[in-house]
């Protein structure tokens, strides 16, 4: 049989009115020889229940029923099979006739309800030649077939069935002599077959309504998926149909407007071939010398994937192509653009799928050498690269966006195009080669170039994180790093080739940059803070209170002051506890450098608590140091009795331990000291030998 092979789509959509075969008036008219099969739904109307209508006399009729509608168009014996699909189901018939209509159907002149597994009998039942019963049944009566009609031209009969148990759907099919007029001309659909480019089993089903139909202009088609549907003209397919499967068998509702009658006829659909075209639609030549004998077969295969069930031919004009003539393997490429049309057909079926593309003769990226990527470290052991600046040197001003760009660690990583390296590619600190490949993202064309990594230490100096200038002399501060340099720039705009040093008058970050020979420079900063030297303030003493005398002295200034008294180490402490009686000095140095300050000599006014009147020269007598500066103060010496012994004045040498010319044996003696502004203070301290 001849198959039907398409690889265009066209939309088309039918219309056809379904039928409800459970009623006389929508009854399925049987014509011809064609096969029914049907699944029956519900009861429908109750034609009993009008006047002229009589239930059949052998069963109720009531569960699952559908009607069917013979004209008898040559007389004979009118018999006909009804086939259940489960052949455990039940199905009952009657049989009314001939009438004129549904209105008055008369009584069944046939009735079997003849049960088929109390009967021990087939499921089959039907009309037949042999049988001479007219009714059978219920139960085990009967054996489900019933006596033929002698039929003459020009009757109608209705067909009653009724399934009374059971699931499955049945068909009925025509046998006796009699015929019934059949459906007007159309051409035998055949199986039907379509090229698919893609993979999808869509079939546009109006080229084959077309070829049913050509030349049989009252004829109309409707298709659908399962028979049953066909016979009651429901579910009617789209013209575009998309399958589940690879083969599938649908229908064909074959009917005219001018009479009643329809075929069914089934036809298959399947795919003929899945045809793979791989169209690069432009393919490339980068290399101009190789425009000549261009291999084409390569490339076909490419085309197809080098599938064995599909074969690919190249030509050079449409018209050759869509002749299948002239067909070539090799080009001359003799312009910079060269159209090829290729068809591609199934080896064992009737695809075909025709196509062309452009062949373009092209030059690679024009490149110019990059220049060494020189990189400044300061004791980094790995550095990141842009990668891409190189890229940008090597296309000297074109633009960067229309190319693609890999870089590698060695030249046969991209001879093979293998472990390409990011832009921003991280490695080790040390000098090494990158190679380059510029792709242009139009052409696919290439080219390679690469670039030298050099690796350079920035300058490494000393410089202070921090300086002072002294606010109070204004004397200049001079900032300065190692001579030898190549290049000095100060942030006060200053530089040269010698200007390691630079003098300022005022606070505030100064920056200093340092260029070597390898062009790598590095940048550090001061911070220049103001300071000065310290502001004596007060400086308070509290005495006659040894080991407990101390002196606090009080500064301000901008500095940061450290102190020292009586030429001793200097601290941060602005207290100074233990003092001894007599004269003391302090002295206020500036940490930061601007100088130091010393106070006036003061006082720690005490008193011994021992002297030695023995002659020796050491501690002869006892009297209070400093005590000329209160001119007016008085001190009374007393025994523990509360004797007065000696009354002294401010400028008094001491007491040399003599009451009326002769010394007082070793003891404790108590004083009064009274001091010109009214403070009194006693004390006590003791006559040795």
């Amino acid at each position: 049989m001849k198959k039907i092979t398409i690889v265009l789509f066209m939309v088309f959509f039918g219309v056809l009115n379904a039928q409800n075969a459970n009623d006389c008036t929508d009854a399925i008219v049987l014509c011809g020889d064609t096969p029914v099969g049907i699944q029956p739904n519900g009861v429908g109307f109750d034609e009993f229940s009008l006047p002229g209508n009589f239930p059949p006399p052998c069963y109720s009729f009531n569960n699952q029923t559908a009607w069917f509608k013979v004209e008898i168009d040559q007389g004979g014996s009118f018999t006909f099979d009804i086939v259940p699909e489960n052949p455990n189901d039940d199905y009952d018939f009657a049989v009314y006739g001939p009438v004129q209509d549904c209105q008055n159907l008369g009584s069944a002149i046939r009735c079997s309800s003849t049960h088929p597994p109390s009967a021990n009998a087939s499921a089959d039942t039907g009309l037949n030649d042999t049988e001479t019963d007219t009714s059978e049944g219920p139960g085990a009566d009967g054996n489900g077939y019933l006596k033929a009609i002698d039929a003459s031209p020009g009757e109608t009969y209705y067909i009653l069935i009724d399934r009374a148990s059971g699931s499955a759907g049945f068909d009925i099919n025509l046998t006796g002599s009699a015929t019934t007029p059949k459906t007007t001309g159309y051409n035998t659909p055949e199986d039907f077959e379509i090229c698919s480019t893609t993979g999808t089993n869509t079939y546009d089903l109006s080229i084959q309504r077309d070829l049913i139909l050509q030349g049989f202009p009252d004829t109309r088609v409707s298709f659908h998926k399962e028979l049953g549907d066909a016979n009651l003209a429901t579910n009617e397919l789209a013209d575009l149909y998309t399958n589940t499967v690879d083969r599938e068998t649908l229908y064909a509702r074959i009917f005219s407007p001018l009479n009643a009658c329809s075929e069914l006829v089934p036809f298959e659909i399947s795919i003929a071939a899945s045809l793979v075209n791989d169209n690069p639609g432009s393919v490339f030549i980068c290399d101009p010398s190789i425009n000549q004998n261009y291999n084409l077969l390569p490339l076909g295969n490419q085309i197809i994937r080098s599938r064995s069930d599909q074969q690919i031919r190249f030509y050079q004009s449409q018209q050759d192509r869509d002749a299948d003539q002239n067909a070539i393997t090799t080009l001359n490429l003799s312009s910079s653009q060269t159209p090829v049309y290729y068809r591609i057909n199934s080896v064992n079926g009737d695809c075909l799928l025709l196509d062309a593309l452009n062949f373009y003769l092209t030059q690679p990226p024009v490149l110019i050498e990059p220049s060494i990527l020189n990189v400044c470290i300061a004791n980094e052991s790995s550095l990141t690269l842009n990668l891409d600046q190189k890229a940008n040197e090597a296309l000297s001003g074109q633009d960067i966006s229309v190319f693609t760009r890999r870089y590698y660690a060695t030249a046969n990583d991209r001879n093979l195009d293998q472990n390409r390296l990011s832009s921003n590619y991280t490695t080790e600190a040390i000098d090494q080669e990158i190679f380059m490949r510029i792709v242009d993202n139009r052409s696919g064309c290439y080219s390679d170039t690469s670039f030298e990594v050099v690796v350079d230490e920035s300058p490494v100096f000393e410089f202070p994180e921090t300086a002072f200038y002294c606010t109070d002399t204004q004397e200049p501060v001079e900032l300065s790093v190692a001579s030898g340099f190549t290049y000095y720039e100060w942030s006060t705009g200053q530089e040269g080739i010698d200007l390691h040093t630079l003098l300022i008058d005022e606070p505030g970050a100064y920056s200093i940059t340092v260029y070597n020979e390898a062009g790598c420079s590095t940048t550090q900063t001061v911070q220049v803070l103001p300071s000065e030297k310290a502001i004596v303030e007060t400086v308070e003493v509290t005495g006659l209170n040894y080991p407990d005398n101390e002196v606090s002295i009080r500064v301000s200034g901008s500095g940061a002051y450290e102190f020292s008294l009586d030429d001793g180490p200097y601290v941060e402490s602005s207290v100074f506890t233990g003092l001894s009686a007599g004269y003391h000095q302090l002295a206020i140095r500036d940490r930061n450098g601007c100088g130091t300050v010393e106070t006036q000599p003061f006082l720690v006014l005490d008193y011994p608590r021992y002297f030695t009147p023995n002659a020796d020269g050491i501690h002869d007598t006892w009297r209070l140091i400093g005590l000329e500066e209160y001119p007016g103060a008085q001190i009374f010496i007393y025994d523990r009795y509360g004797k007065l012994l000696k009354q002294l004045q401010s400028s008094s040498e001491g007491w040399d331990g003599t009451f009326l010319g002769t010394l007082l044996n070793p003891d404790d003696y108590w004083f009064e000291l009274q001091l010109p502004d009214g403070i009194s203070l006693k004390g006590h301290f003791s006559l040795i030998y």
